[in-house]
């Protein structure tokens, strides 16, 4: 069980030398006069067997706060509560010796770890089985790939379930196996009561595996809630804090915005059908001049997953130098070749590849249709590819 009140933490910096060298002979109490906030009042609870995941953009503290909770780094303000024994993973690989063979590096980094000497042998064959390292536990380190010192790092880092497990950015180890590998072993520890805390940019094996999720900026937590919502946060705070120049306004940019999803003439459909085709339109006004505008779309099944995302720029049409003040209409025929299920379908209007860059609108939810089989064969999985079969 992990609890958190009110932490706060401040980074100290130094104006000169002078400064520092002041703060040096003072022991800190003179100097330092420059401080970054890192951390501002955050508090939440994880209890056991929660699998809790935090996002945010680069620099909002995510790492800091991962740091803080494993007693790597400490908090100026606040109270902390962790009960249990931690372990966290916040560089695999770090503190292993590359002129030793994988055997001593797991001995001797599973003592740093804390294991005890006896638990090392117990848990020895299991790590390099769990690895796919069986034949080179004699080969020194040096020997191996990046890939394969990650996956030995992660196989030692679980061998056990610790009551806290803490896991910073390293979710991509090894190949697709390996990984679904690694996502059982998240389970198999949430089954035995293990409080896990994952920080990660990859939203979709987030919204996976996570009871809830966390998002953070800017050092502040600004929601905590369900896997679903807290992506669609997170992307709403991109989009609206996307603009290159201090002032941006989306407002000023576009008015009149409309869109509407049809099937067959039928508005805002509730259920359509495997390989049917729907129709979206998105329509505006420019109120100033944009370069190059870029409209997109992307749906989402029950889960949060992204299921399909594309925007006119991918599509080939470049949306350049569109007229001011006159309506401008696009159309987006979309070929339901999806798995059965419930969707949601959000609309963005942004400059360039993504979003992250002056966006003007982000809609997440703002339809919600449920897809059904019907006239096609039964299949499995997210997408419907229409197979031909045929027996010589």
């Amino acid at each position: 069980m992990i609890v958190l009140e009110n932490i706060t933490k401040d980074f100290i910096g130094f104006s000169s030398a002078w400064d520092r060298i002041l703060s040096g002979l003072s022991f800190g109490y003179l100097g330092g006069k420059v401080r970054f906030r890192a951390l501002e009042k955050i508090s939440f609870e994880c209890k056991s067997s929660e699998i809790v995941g935090i996002i945010g953009r680069n620099g909002a503290g995510k790492s800091t706060l991962l740091k803080l909770i494993s007693q790597v780094s400490r908090f100026d303000s606040g109270k902390l509560q962790v009960d249990g024994k931690v372990r966290a993973i916040l560089e695999l690989g770090v503190g292993f010796n590359p002129e030793l063979s994988g055997e001593e590096n797991v001995y001797y980094n599973g003592l740093v770890w804390g294991f005890s000497v006896a638990e090392i042998g117990r848990v020895m064959d299991s790590v390099f089985e769990f690895a796919g390292l069986q034949d080179f536990r004699s080969t020194p380190l040096k020997n191996y790939s990046s890939g394969m010192i990650m996956r030995l790092g992660f196989a030692l880092a679980t061998a056990t379930p610790p009551e806290v497990l803490i896991v910073d950015e390293a979710l991509a180890v090894g190949d697709a196996a390996f990984q679904q590998k690694c996502l059982k072993r998240f389970h198999d520890f949430q089954d035995q009561g293990t409080t896990t805390l994952i920080v990660s940019h990859d939203l979709t094996l987030l919204s996976q595996i996570c009871t809830r999720i966390i998002v953070m900026d800017f050092g502040k937590l600004i929601y905590d809630g369900d896997p679903i919502s807290a992506v669609q946060e997170y992307m709403k705070t991109i989009a609206t804090q996307s603009g290159t120049g201090g002032n941006f306004q989306p407002d000023e940019f576009i008015e009149d915005l409309q869109f509407s999803l049809s099937k067959k003439g039928e508005t805002s459909p509730s259920l359509a059908f495997v390989g049917e085709e729907i129709l979206l339109e998105v329509s505006f006004i420019l109120r100033q001049r944009i370069e190059q505008l870029t409209v997109g779309f992307h749906l989402d099944d029950s889960k949060g997953i992204r299921a399909f995302g594309t925007n006119s720029l991918q599509l080939g049409e470049e949306l350049r130098n569109l007229t001011v003040g006159k309506k401008t209409t696009i159309q987006f025929k979309i070929p339901l070749n999806i798995g059965v299920g419930k969707y949601s379908l959000a609309i963005s209007l942004h400059e360039g590849e993504s979003h992250a860059t002056n966006c003007y609108f982000w809609g997440e939810g703002l339809y919600s249709f449920e897809v059904e089989r019907i006239g096609v064969p039964k299949f499995v999985g997210a997408a419907y590819l229409p197979v031909e079969i045929s027996v010589g």
